[in-house]
């Protein structure tokens, strides 16, 4: 899988590994135009969870959000929230982000560090 998806998808799914995923099923549907790329994931309580984006990239992004916003970080207990870009997010004082760190290439919690 690490030759057909870059870093910061690679980083993503490993996110996703990190919140339980057992298992990650990227499918595509192609009966109409334009062609949409889904990420089935499934996790270790038989939970499932998917999102759709225009590639697969997309879609396991777009999964990241779908499971981590709205949680809870397990080290600050913040409610927890991802981007894929690295700008800056609002409610810092309330939100750790996993934010995408281009130098480490991976998704860092807004809590690491301090």
């Amino acid at each position: 899988m690490s030759e057909t998806f870059g870093p910061r998808t690679m980083a993503a799914i490993d996110l996703l590994r990190r919140t339980g995923l057992g298992a990650l099923d990227i499918r595509f549907q192609d009966d109409h135009l334009p062609i949409v790329w889904i990420a089935v994931g499934t996790w270790q309580d038989s939970k499932h969870e998917a999102a759709a984006g225009m590639n697969p990239d997309l879609a396991v992004l777009r999964l990241c959000e779908t499971v981590v916003d709205g949680g809870q970080c397990t080290h600050c207990g913040k409610v927890a929230g991802f981007s894929a870009d690295v700008d800056h997010l609002p409610g810092g004082d309330f939100v750790c982000w996993y934010q995408w760190d281009p130098e480490l290439k991976t998704f860092r919690r807004g809590c690491e560090g301090s």
